[in-house]
C-alpha cells in the first residue's frame, strides 16, 4: 500500500507504562506523516491516561484485558463497527502476544508487528553474550515497525501531555530551561515492580542526605499507589524533612511533581521513561537488567549506575528474589557511587 493511500492507522500496545512512554515518538511521527489520517490506540484501561490527551491521537480505544479472550475478541468487533469501512488499512502490534492478536485478527488490511529481538534478550540472559554491540533502544524499534509506510525517525524523544497542555499547540517540556547540577531539587523514586530491579531503600536515603547536607539539596519522593511501601521504607530513612509525593493514584500528579525537579534518581522502572518524557534528567540504578535490552532513559541526560558482573543480566524484566541469594548488582552500589555518577552527568 502506497503511504498516501493511508487513510486509518491503529496501534495496538496494551501495557505497560514504561513501553507505552516510548510508544510516543511513534505517534507523533505517525500525525507527522499522515496529518488528515485516522490514527486510533489500543490499550489497556488501566494505561490509557497515559495517552488520553496526546494531539496526535484520533481515538483511544481502551481495553478491558480482564475479560478474557472471548472478552478481547468482542471488543475488536466493538471498534470495528465504528469504522466506516470496517478495517483500518494499517495495524500496527507493538505488544505481540495473545491477547493484541486476538484483538488485530482481521482488523487491518496491512499488519506489521514489532520485532522484540528475542534472540538477543536470550544471549544476554542465557549465554551473556551481546554486550558491546550497538543497542536499538525500543522507542526506535517501535518506530522501525512503520517504516514500511514512510515515517522516519524525527530524533526527538518521549511525550506525556498533560489535560491542561492538550491545545497548547506545542509540547511544554522541549521549552524546559536547563536544570541545575548539582540539583536545587532531586527526585527520588525507589519502586519497581520487581524486587531485583530495586536499590536499596537505605541507599537511597542515603543519597539523598548526601546532596542535602553537601549541596542543600531539596527532596521529592515520588511513586504511584504500588510503590507505596517502597517509598515509606526510604521516608522513614531520611532525618530531614522533604516533599513525599507517593502514593499517586494519576500519573499526572506525578508529572507535574516531576517538572520541579531538576533531576531524578530511580531504579529500571516506568517512572525512568516518564521523566525522559518531562525532559528531566535522570540517572537510574540497574540492578538484575541490563542497558542492552534497550530500555536505558531515551533522549534525555542521563546516566545509567550498574555493577559488571558475571551473573548479569539474571532476567529482562525482572525477579522476586536474587536466584544466587547474593544480590551483589544492587549491594555493590554504594551512594557515593550514584552520588559521584550524577554530578558527572551532563
Amino acid at each position: 500500500m502506497n503511504s498516501n493511500e493511508v487513510t486509518s492507522i491503529c496501534i495496538i500496545r496494551l501495557s505497560s507504562m514504561g513501553d507505552i512512554l516510548l510508544i510516543t515518538p511513534l505517534l507523533r511521527q505517525l500525525r507527522t506523516q499522515f496529518p488528515s489520517a485516522r490514527i486510533d490506540m489500543a490499550i489497556a484501561k488501566r494505561f490509557a491516561e497515559i495517552v488520553r490527551y496526546n494531539p496526535y491521537l484520533s481515538n483511544v480505544i481502551e481495553i478491558d484485558t480482564n475479560q478474557g479472550a472471548k472478552g478481547i475478541i468482542s471488543q475488536s468487533k466493538i471498534a470495528r463497527l465504528k469504522l466506516p469501512l470496517k478495517k483500518y488499512d494499517v495495524v500496527l502490534d507493538e505488544q505481540v502476544n495473545l491477547r493484541s492478536f486476538l484483538f488485530r485478527f482481521s482488523l487491518g488490511k496491512l499488519t506489521y508487528t514489532l520485532d522484540k529481538f528475542r534472540k538477543q534478550k536470550l544471549e544476554l540472559v542465557k549465554l551473556k553474550k551481546g554486550f558491546g554491540k550497538l543497542i536499538v533502544p525500543i522507542a526506535e524499534r517501535y518506530l522501525h515497525t512503520a517504516k514500511n509506510i514512510g515515517v522516519h525517525d524525527d530524533g526527538k524523544g518521549l511525550e506525556l501531555w498533560l489535560p491542561e497542555e492538550n491545545n497548547l499547540g506545542y509540547y511544554p517540556p522541549e521549552k524546559r530551561i536547563d536544570v541545575t547540577n548539582p540539583p536545587k531539587i532531586l527526585a527520588i523514586a525507589p519502586g519497581a515492580r520487581h524486587f531485583t530491579k530495586r536499590w536499596l531503600p537505605e541507599r537511597f536515603a542515603e543519597t539523598a542526605r548526601l546532596f542535602h547536607d553537601k549541596f542543600g539539596t531539596q527532596i521529592i519522593l515520588l511513586g504511584g499507589t504500588d510503590d507505596f511501601e517502597a517509598c515509606k521504607m526510604v521516608r522513614e530513612l531520611i532525618p530531614f524533612p522533604i516533599t513525599d509525593a507517593s502514593g499517586a493514584t494519576s500519573i499526572y500528579e506525578t508529572a507535574r511533581m516531576l517538572d520541579k525537579a531538576d533531576g531524578l534518581l530511580c531504579n529500571d522502572s516506568g517512572i525512568m521513561h516518564l521523566a525522559a518524557a518531562r525532559r528531566v534528567p535522570v540517572a537510574a540504578v540497574f540492578g538484575s537488567t541490563v542497558r542492552e535490552f534497550g530500555f536505558a532513559p531515551f533522549r534525555v541526560p542521563n546516566v545509567v549506575i550498574e555493577q559488571e558482573l558475571d551473573c548479569r543480566p539474571c532476567t529482562h524484566i525482572g525477579r522476586a528474589e536474587c536466584p544466587l541469594g547474593h544480590f551483589k548488582c544492587m549491594n555493590l552500589i554504594t551512594s557515593d557511587e550514584v552520588a559521584r555518577q550524577y554530578l558527572a552527568m551532563r
